[in-house]
């Protein structure tokens, strides 16, 4: 489905489907800085970035998930509720965009900060990371939704193969894992003294979403993977199994 942005004809729900494993019940709403609904069944729970939350029902119970940079993140699972909510918001001017990756090839790649959440059969780890630059780019892979947010607004840009264009990097929101990714050093570079290149070179075939609004650089970025350290940590809640990547 990827991102919404008209907003004002009263939003967007979708309805959980019996015959799919990992799918869910949500609801995006609001035109200027919206918010996103996840319901969730007895059994079930998201991974989420805590500065998103706004609400949640009483009865979820709330722990840290050591993923993606440890407390920053947060498992919000039902427990014993038979039905049970949590709200989401994007808390700046942007759009919510849900992702079911199936319909991606089960592969997405989008910025650290554009990451909300992301429920069963989903994992998300680490990708690449550009120090220089501020830069960490995460991975999505598996069968379930991802939730993602962009500044401003969006477009949607679809390349052929072997296209190739070249944008501020922090304005990529997300992109199929088809695009190739690169810094552009000697080409679009920033002024002498001010720092590492921040354009990149984006080759198709693929699609990207270019948000308006440049994402600030990352305060933190993940620390060098050592050899044999596994990029996924697996959570089992009622049966369903969450897959998010460890802290590097």
């Amino acid at each position: 489905m990827g991102f919404i942005e008209n907003m004002t004809d009263g939003g967007f729900a979708h309805e959980r489907r019996v015959d799919h494993a990992y799918d869910l019940s949500f609801d995006l709403r609001g035109a200027i800085a919206p918010f996103l609904e996840v319901t969730l069944a007895n059994g079930e729970g998201l991974i989420c970035d805590r500065s998103c939350v706004l609400q949640h029902d009483f009865g979820l119970t709330i722990k840290r998930w050591p993923g993606l940079g440890g407390s920053r993140w947060l498992v919000v699972n039902s427990g014993d509720e038979e039905e049970a909510s949590v709200m989401l918001t994007a808390a700046e001017p942007g759009v919510i965009g849900s992702f079911e990756l199936s319909d991606y090839g089960g592969r997405l790649i989008c910025l650290a900060d554009s990451l909300m959440a992301n429920g069963p059969g989903g994992k998300a780890s680490y990708y690449a990371r550009f120090e220089e630059m501020g830069l960490a780019l995460v991975m999505l892979e598996g069968n379930g939704w991802a939730f993602l947010r962009s500044r401003g607004d969006v477009f949607e840009y679809r390349m052929a193969p072997g296209e190739k264009i070249c944008m501020r990097a922090r304005n990529v929101a997300a992109m199929t894992a088809t695009v190739n990714f690169e810094p552009v050093a000697g080409i679009c570079q920033t002024p002498v003294g001010q720092g590492e290149p921040e354009f990149v070179s984006l080759t198709g075939p693929g699609t990207i979403w270019m948000q308006s609004i440049s994402q600030p650089s990352e305060s933190k970025l993940p620390r060098r993977r050592e050899p044999g350290h596994s990029d996924a940590l697996e959570m089992r809640t009622g049966g369903l199994a969450f897959l998010n990547g460890t802290s590097a």
